[in-house]
């Protein structure tokens, strides 16, 4: 029986469906074709070497994976283990393929990527560990609530697409994506999760050519992206039959929408949009070049995705203070002794028998007090040295001498007058309290993407996760050109993770 979705594969007598798009075969036939399924019992009794089950979360109904919450004893921590029986229809290699995908899967780091800890097989089924979040699939979110509004419906769009671009970007594909494995938390935070889970399960909505030699590619990942875009504005989920045009669902979904969707729907790979940024850029578009627009999001100016910076308090830096005193004492002690090499260098100008009268009066100068100004000396000796000979003793004759001394203890006295434990004093008491506090994390994210500032220090692009920030009151800024700059205040608490998502910049009319 040829497959009557992809019609590329040949369903074999006695088989659940195609093994190639994954079309289950509907009423008795799949009943008559379904083999003794593995039971959840198999699958919890195999993973008693790996993990100790603590919760049965997600049973794997029509051919979802099972989903446990359990304790990894290797890791030392809670997990989420995916699980899904081995599939008798793909071809050899598949394990070797579903550990390669979810190693590359592991290294990746996002804000909306659900990492993978840890991957392995059993006797019948493939397996892998994830972090545990709070939330609900989008699925489950349209399933309860119903069609969701443009708007949020961009706003999950642009997170998951940022995900996948990232990925991309990296040489990894997801291969599988559905609403089902893009997860919300109550702030909007969406996680992309499962993306090595496209050798060993069949979603409900996949292109063709994942299943082909090639396997996943980026435009594969943009047709899954577009079918949960469908599945949030229509309140539907896609099926197996072609899609309906989203305007005959909800005629107020702007025409652009509808034809961004179409296209991203294709059959044909080529006839796609050429990454999936610029297919959330056509959906958020309001012209027909929209989807030609730059791209949303830049992750590359920040230092690594997720990157921390830490928000510090404006308070006094006693080591820029002491290197600013040093460099002051530097620059006196060379004027000083800039000062002693001229007045020095002014001696051959006298009479030679002014300076064997001089040079027999080192006590006599000695006793004579150090002029209150010193750096006019060698300015009143220049004069006095014309004389033939001093008669008497005067300070004026014996100035010529003193300016070494009073030069060379100068940068001493510059040296010792600020003493440096009177401006570091201050400081320990803030580095003790800074020390018994907690930093709270901070995530931002907004619609479209900008830049975002907290106390005016620019902290790089949106999304932005898990930020290390003081605990108290601060300033949040979000800024792109051509919109109105958001700013609010907000309050975090020692050890508090606070995420601000519902932010939505507005245009500057033109």
């Amino acid at each position: 029986m040829k497959c009557p979705r992809c019609s590329l594969f040949d369903i074999p007598e006695g088989a659940p469906g195609c093994a190639v798009c994954g079309y289950q075969l509907p009423g008795p036939e799949a009943a008559k074709a379904a083999p003794a399924a593995l039971t959840e019992l198999d699958a919890r009794r195999e993973l008693t070497r790996e993990f100790r089950i603590e919760a049965l979360l997600q049973p794997g109904d029509q051919g979802s994976s099972i989903v446990y919450l359990a304790y990894d004893p290797r890791q030392d921590r809670q997990v989420e283990v995916k699980v899904a029986p081995r599939q008798p229809l793909r071809e050899a290699g598949v394990e070797d393929r579903f550990r390669r995908a979810a190693e590359a899967a592991a290294a990746l780091d996002h804000p909306h990527i659900l990492p993978i800890y840890r991957c392995g097989a059993t006797a019948n089924f493939l397996w892998f560990s994830t972090k545990q979040f709070q939330g609900r699939s989008v699925a489950e979110i349209v399933r309860t609530n119903g069609p969701i509004d443009l708007a949020d419906c961009l706003r999950i769009l642009e997170q998951v697409a940022s995900a996948l671009d990232y990925a991309h970007r990296r040489g990894v594909f997801h291969g599988a994506l559905s609403s089902s494995n893009v997860v919300l938390d109550a702030n909007e935070w969406a996680l992309v999760g499962d993306f090595a889970v496209a050798e060993v399960v069949a979603t409900g909505r996949t292109a063709a050519e994942v299943f082909n030699a090639r396997g996943p590619t980026p435009t594969a990942d943009q047709y899954g992206l577009a079918a949960v875009a469908y599945e949030c504005l229509s309140g539907r989920p896609p099926g197996n039959e072609p899609m309906p045009d989203l305007s005959d669902v909800r005629p107020e979904i702007p025409a652009h929408v509808s034809e961004a969707l179409r296209r991203a729907l294709s059959s044909r790979p080529t006839e796609r949009f050429p990454t999936v940024l610029d297919f959330v850029g056509a959906i958020g578009g309001t012209s027909p070049g929209a989807g030609q627009r730059a791209a949303l999001f830049s992750l590359n100016p920040r230092r690594g995705p997720g990157s921390p910076v830490v928000i510090m308090d404006d308070e006094p830096e006693p080591r820029r203070v002491g290197r600013r005193l040093a460099a002051a004492a530097s620059i006196v002690l060379a004027l000083g002794a800039g000062g002693v090499w001229l007045s020095l260098s002014s001696l051959p100008a006298a009479p030679p028998l002014q300076r064997r009268l001089g040079a027999g009066r080192p006590p006599a100068t000695a006793s004579v007090p150090i002029p209150p100004g010193p750096a006019a000396a060698p300015l009143e000796s220049a004069p006095r040295d014309t004389q033939p000979a001093p008669v008497t003793p005067s300070p004026p004759a014996g100035r010529p001498l003193p300016p070494a001394p009073q030069r060379a203890t100068a940068p001493r006295v510059m040296r010792t007058a600020p003493p440096p434990p009177a401006v570091k004093k201050p400081a320990p008491p803030r580095a003790t309290v800074r020390r018994g506090m907690e930093l709270g994390r901070l995530s931002v994210n907004a619609l479209p993407w900008g830049n975002v500032y907290v106390d005016g220090q620019l902290l790089g692009t949106v999304p932005l996760t898990d930020l290390p920030v003081w605990p108290g009151a601060h300033l949040l800024r979000v800024e792109r050109e051509g919109f109105q700059p958001y700013e609010r205040t907000f309050e975090i608490a020692s050890g508090q993770r606070l995420k601000i998502t519902d932010i939505v910049l507005r245009e500057l009319a033109p």
